[in-house]
């Protein structure tokens, strides 16, 4: 058994080397391997587990092995969207927990367990949205969420802005990825609520509450990419709660442009500014890739712009549209540049293909995910141009607001499809 042990030990980090290497689906399947070994020896039921091990070290060790495969093992199928390999149901739950000198797996083991039940309320596989909302499942989910966080070590918790509190560089990274974690679980229990227009209208707090989850985690990102070079070191690590947030802004500002649309604009141009750093052979990239390919091929066939589905001129910019800018991508408001996006920047210009059958690199998929939404908040007079007989639109004085008149929510939703096909178009990113 010390002979397992000590392989499964290397294969961990193997599957962990895969995860760094932006192979997150390699990781999951050998993870998914070690979980299965691990079954197989009887390490997840305690009767076998202490007949099979007697030495006191040898058991320490194969509990923090087996409760490390468990955290990882949610983690890669959150991650990619794939099924765990280790189900609680076949965990017996007297199964010793490692000792408290290791606060932050503890806390991990915790947090995971949590998924399981919101894996099995809000993300299990269905061909299109619950007509109807659990609200008392959301309302429980979430509340085991905040207890969860308030659970957290004190030296793991992110200090707040006017704390003097210093951690060390692996601490703090510990401390983001903790409230990220806590974020992005909220954000996969309400999402429901963004699936169609009437759901916003029906809970607009659930909605506002999501939206203001993704706006917090795009901030945080930003903010520790300024200040530090952990993101920019392990981009792996964090893109996965990029672009999960950015498909709520996404999906918000299209079922309920009028409401979403402005309150969302600045956190939309911190996340391309993140976007334009991915890997073209990212996981996260591929994920992001199809849905953009997948949004501009329903995108004409309902009357978009043909442009939209057939890629860039020579600046990644629609040559007969001068509001085809990134400063006018996000509801038309003048005055935000997103930096780097002029003609030629970064290598690029006029070697900028369209989707194609090719991943993108993100300063290309940056450009494309804004012409998405100009197009989608455009359709209802919002980008400043002509929004046909959907509604009307007058520029308000002050930084290029512009008023709307009632009625237009989820219109920019029925650019891609309805409420149904944005939604199938977008859930891989979450």
């Amino acid at each position: 058994l010390l002979h397992l042990v000590w392989k499964n030990k290397l294969t961990i980090k193997q599957s962990i080397y895969h995860f760094h290497c932006d192979e997150e689906a390699l990781a999951w399947r050998i993870i998914g391997q070690v979980a299965r070994m691990c079954i197989e020896v009887g390490l997840h039921r305690r009767d076998s587990f202490f007949k099979v091990i007697t030495d006191d070290e040898e058991r320490s060790n194969a509990i923090k092995l087996f409760w490390s495969i468990y955290v990882l093992d949610r983690r890669w199928s959150f991650g990619t969207g794939m099924p765990f390999a280790l189900q609680d149901a076949d965990i017996d739950p007297s199964l010793p927990e490692p000792e408290l000198s290791i606060p932050y797996l503890n806390v991990m083991i915790s947090y995971s367990r949590i998924g399981s039940k919101v894996w099995r309320s809000v993300c299990s596989f269905s061909p299109t949205p619950t007509p109807t909302l659990n609200l008392e499942d959301i309302g429980y989910l979430d509340y085991q969420i905040l207890q969860w966080q308030k659970t957290i070590p004190s030296e793991l918790q992110l200090p707040t802005a006017s704390s003097n509190q210093k951690s060390s560089r692996a601490i703090h990274r510990l401390q983001i990825l903790l409230y990220l974690r806590a974020n992005q679980m909220r954000i996969l229990i309400y999402r429901p609520v963004l699936h169609c227009a009437s759901s916003i209208q029906e809970h607009p707090n659930y909605a506002e509450t999501v939206v203001e989850l993704a706006k917090d985690t795009i901030r945080a990102l930003t903010h520790l990419n300024q200040t530090s070079d952990i993101y920019r070191v392990q981009q792996v690590c964090f893109n996965y709660f990029l672009i999960s947030a950015l498909a709520v802004i996404f999906l918000a500002s299209c079922h309920a442009p009028v409401q979403f649309s402005a309150l969302c604009r600045d956190e939309f141009y911190m996340a391309l500014d993140l976007v334009k750093g991915f890997s073209t052979k990212s996981f996260v990239s591929k994920r992001l890739w199809k849905t953009i390919k997948g949004l501009k091929e329903v995108g004409p066939k309902l009357g978009l712009n043909p442009d939209i589905r057939n890629g860039l001129h020579h600046n990644g910019m629609r040559e007969d549209d001068a509001h085809s800018s990134a400063a006018l991508a996000m509801a038309g408001l003048a005055g935000h540049e997103i930096s780097g996006m002029g003609v030629g920047v970064g290598g690029y210009g006029n070697d900028m293909v369209g989707t194609g059958n090719s991943p993108m690199n993100g300063f290309q998929m940056s450009t494309e995910m804004t012409n998405l939404f100009e197009a989608a908040l455009g359709s209802v007079g919002m980008n400043g141009a002509s929004g046909g007989n959907s509604g009307t639109a007058s520029a308000a004085g002050g930084g290029g607001y512009v008023h709307l008149e009632d009625g237009l929510s989820g219109i920019g939703s029925n650019v891609f499809g309805g409420d149904e096909e944005l939604y199938r178009q977008l859930r891989d990113l979450f």
